[in-house]
This record gives C-alpha cells, structure tokens and sequence, in this order.
C-alpha cells in the first residue's frame, strides 16, 4: 500500500515584533534604500496629473419634443456647439490629410516636405538669369531697385504667397512678369506652385462672394510673357495651367427665362491670360509628359516664344523601351517607339520626330524656340523617315514658317577639371547645332530655288571662344582637352557630324560627310 504523507504542522504561534520597533526598523530602512523604479513612475505620474476642475465641462441640458415644449413655454434648445472643424491645404491647393501636422524631422527626407525643410539638390538644373526667356521689358531689372525687390520677394516666396496673396495681383503688370522670372531663378525649388500663380493673376475672392472691381481681363489685358521654368510638372500641372488658358464653360440657359437688357455679364467670356505669346517651361523633372503637352498646345495657338530647355526624349511612351509583345507569328514585337539603342546604333528618332512633328502643326506661329540641354535628341529635327513612306518628320518647307531663332545650346559648361569626356559631349552638343544651321540654310536654298519668301532661321549656339585659356598646360590630360576643342575652330564641309568618341583622341579632321540635300 502507498504510504501517506502528512504536512507537518506546527502549533508554535510565530514571534511578534513590537509595534513601536517595527515602525522604527522600517523607517530607518526606508530611509537607507534608494526609491525603485516604480515609486519613481508614480510619482511623476502624480506630479503631472492636471489638477481636478470645480466645474463639468461637459453640461448636460434637458429637452423636451416641440410640441411640449411650446405648451409648457419652455425656451428653446440651445444648438450645439460647432466643431472647429479647419481643413488644412497646401501650396499648391491639395487637401492635406486629418489629425495632427507631422513632425517635421518626418519631413525632412519626404518628397511632400515643404521647400523650406528640404534639402537643395546639386543635380537641380535653375535657370541662370531671369533674362533666359525673351519679352523682358529693358533689361530685366539688374541692379535696379525695383529688381533687387523682385528678387528678395523670390527668395522668401513661401512667406510672400502666404502673407500677401491678397496683395500681389496689384503689382503692374510688368513687376508681375519680372516676379516670375525671379521667383524661376531665385525661388524655391518645386517653383511658383498654382495657388501662387493664381495670387499673381487673380485678385481674391471677398468672403461675402462680391466680385472685385477690376475684372481678371482688364487685370491681364498686357500679360503676355509666362515664365514657369522648374515649376510644371512639379507644383504646376499642366491641366491646371489650362485653366488660366481656357475660356470658361457658359451655364446651360433656360429656353423660357426672360432676357433683361439691364443685367449685366456676370461671368467672364474670356480667360484668366487672355494674350499669352511668351511661354517657358523649361527645366522639367524627367518624368515629364510629351502627351500631355501636345494636348496642352491646344490652348495655346497664339504663342510666338516657347522655351523647352532640358526636356527629355520626345516620345508617347516613356517608361515602354524595354518592354515587349508577344505576337502571334512566334517573335516579340517592341511595344514603344523607341528603345535603349535606337538613337545611339540605330540612328532611329522616328518616334521623336513624329512627336515634333506634332508639335509644330499645334503652334504654327512659333517665332522663337529654346532647346538647349537636349543636344541628344536634337537631331531629330533633322531627321528623315527616307522611302518607307512612314512619314512623320518635321518638313521645313511647311512647318514653323515664322521660325526665326532657333536655340540649341548644348547646356554643359566647362571648367579647369572637366574630363575629357565632358569636353566630347560639349562638342558633339556644338556640331549638332553646326548640323543643325546647314540643313536649316539648305531648306532656305531650296525654298528660294523655288520661288518662296523664306526666312532666314538664326541658330544660336555656345560659344567655345570663351574657353580659349583653359587647359594651357603641358600634361597629356591637357593637351588632349585643349586639342578636341581647338577642332571646333576648323574649317569643315556641310553637316558637321560629331563622329569624336570618349575613348578616342580627337583626329586632326573629321571624315567629310556629304549630306543627303546636296544630291539635288
């Protein structure tokens, strides 16, 4: 059998302390040990918690349902309180989200970061003076007072839009056009944004909903001049810059309603910039839409002066160049127009010609046209589909008629310790331009030959002259720079190609090219 097993017991009662020593033991033992952690914790706990009010702040009133109210001639409920309730938007008039702003160490490395927290990037193009675009009445300011002002307004932009939007519309019209200038060089790196734009060209609306008294038209009867280089595409879009171009759609009017002779227009049949003809958007990010700007050109058929400086490869499909079909005859088909070697192997800018081909049957009255930086999708200005009747090219004959000044600096400024490659891209950039200005002379040759008034286009290049004492040293590594850009002052045969490679030197002549205009 198992064997039972018993608790001891023990009857003896336990010593007792006295209570006067036991008092005195735990104090003095109170006194030698450090407080813990948690008798820490509650006392700060203790030490911040809010001192109890007297009164409710939450009262409670009693209702009663309308009908006994009026019999027993009660007052009336008091309505509830109204929530503060402020939606929060930012710059450029998008709702920010609820609850409390970020902190802003959060914002610090966010693309959504206000432009005074964010950092200044070095590979951020900006426009070198405000003069980049023509129209500037006299000299644009310079050391005037009343450009020094522009410019210091252009630097505190975030502060001026915030605090004087009511104000800026009354600037004259052209301390406006001199504002955006500035603030495109001097301003903050996502530019104007739209509801600084619209600071600029539309007077507030007053809080009782009455119009001001001078109509948005007569306010920019004399604006023609836009400048909006480094905004669009970041804080401007393109649809709503076509809000400023765009007549406002009229009510639907009732068939039956009474025409009053005495009442008065009470919207505008015109739009915001009713005589725009100079227009720069230049020094876009790279993401920026060609789609989106050929439709753009709708409303815009007047325009005389575009700059499109350091835009990227014309084309439909950006992000498609390495993306494929599958077809049914057992062969991937290339989706886009254009892939990673059809302009540097293939010599293929069938897809940017077409596209600014496009363009130049949108504004036919172009006079004055900026692409510097784009030295590498330039010659598709030149180029032709040949005799597989694709069509697509631009025609010189037909195209751009008014052009006069054709832009094409290569965008890349030289110094001391440019490599050599640098120097290469800078002088393929100065034979593009070269090719360019003889096929644009051909076209004038063959115009006159014809018996058509053609004008001649001037082509705007850089000046290599002004880096005549750079490299004038004896090292290899001096010579061979200094050797590559003394060969733009040759003398060379139509359509100077740029055939000068990074990893080669430069060779005494370039081979000569005959172009496929001087067959005829």
């Amino acid at each position: 059998m198992p064997k039972k097993r018993f608790s001891s017991q023990y009857s003896k009662p336990r010593s007792t302390v006295h209570p006067s020593l036991s008092s005195s033991a735990s104090a003095s033992n109170h006194n030698d040990a450090p407080p813990s952690v948690n008798e820490l914790i509650s006392s700060s706990r203790k030490s911040s918690a809010p001192a109890p009010s007297s009164s409710s702040t939450t009262i409670i009133t009693p209702t009663l349902p309308p009908q006994l109210r009026q019999l027993l001639s009660q007052p009336e409920t008091p309505a509830p309180r109204a929530r503060d309730y402020r939606r929060r938007f930012d710059a450029n008039g998008r709702r920010l989200p609820a609850g409390p702003a970020p902190p802003r160490s959060w914002l610090a490395g966010s693309r959504w970061a206000p432009s005074s927290l964010k950092k200044k990037s070095d590979e951020r193009l900006l426009p070198a003076d405000v003069g980049h675009l023509p129209g500037l009445l006299g000299d644009g300011g310079g050391r005037r007072l009343d450009g020094l002002c522009m410019r210091a307004m252009a630097q505190n932009w975030e502060f001026m839009r915030e605090y004087e939007r009511n104000n800026l519309a009354d600037l004259p019209t052209r301390l406006r056009i001199l504002l955006l200038s500035n603030i495109a060089v001097h301003g903050p790196e996502d530019g104007i944004g739209f509801e600084g734009l619209k600071h600029i060209l539309m007077f507030p609306t007053a809080e009782d909903g009455a119009s001001p008294d001078t109509s948005v038209e007569s306010l920019n009867e004399g604006f023609y001049r836009l400048d909006l280089s480094g905004s669009v595409g970041r804080s401007v879009s393109f649809k709503q810059l076509a809000e400023l171009l765009q007549k406002p759609e009229q009510p639907a009017e009732d068939p039956e309603a009474e025409i009053s002779w005495e009442e008065s227009i009470s919207k505008s049949l015109s739009p915001p910039i009713p005589h725009l003809t100079h227009l720069s958007l230049s020094h876009p990010p790279q993401s920026i839409s060609w789609p989106k700007l050929l439709a753009f050109t709708k409303n815009i058929p007047t325009l005389t002066h575009l700059s499109l400086a350091y835009w990227p490869v014309p084309s439909l499909t950006p992000n498609a160049k390495t993306a494929v079909m599958t077809s049914n005859i057992g062969r991937d088909i290339q989706y886009g127009g254009t892939n990673y070697y059809s302009h540097s192997l293939d010599n293929d800018f069938r897809e940017a010609s077409l596209v600014l081909h496009r363009l130049a049957r949108s504004l036919y009255s172009l006079e004055y046209l900026d692409l510097s930086g784009c030295a590498d999708w330039v010659r598709a200005l030149r180029w032709t589909s040949g005799d597989d009747g694709s069509g697509g090219s631009l025609d010189w004959s037909s195209q751009w008629p008014r052009l006069l000044t054709l832009r094409v600096h290569s965008g890349i400024l030289l110094h001391e310790e440019s490599e050599y490659a640098e120097v290469v891209r800078y002088i393929s950039g100065v034979e593009e331009a070269f090719a360019m200005e003889d096929m644009l002379a051909y076209h004038a040759k063959k115009g006159a030959r014809a018996g058509r008034q053609i004008k001649w286009v001037d082509v705007e290049k850089d000046d290599w002259s002004v880096y005549g004492s750079f490299w004038k040293g004896t090292e290899a590594a001096d010579k061979k720079r200094r050797s590559a850009l003394d060969g733009l002052d040759r003398t060379f045969p139509p359509w100077r190609a740029a055939n000068i490679h990074s990893g080669d030197e430069a060779s005494t002549r370039l081979p000569v090219i005959n172009p496929a205009w001087d067959e005829d």
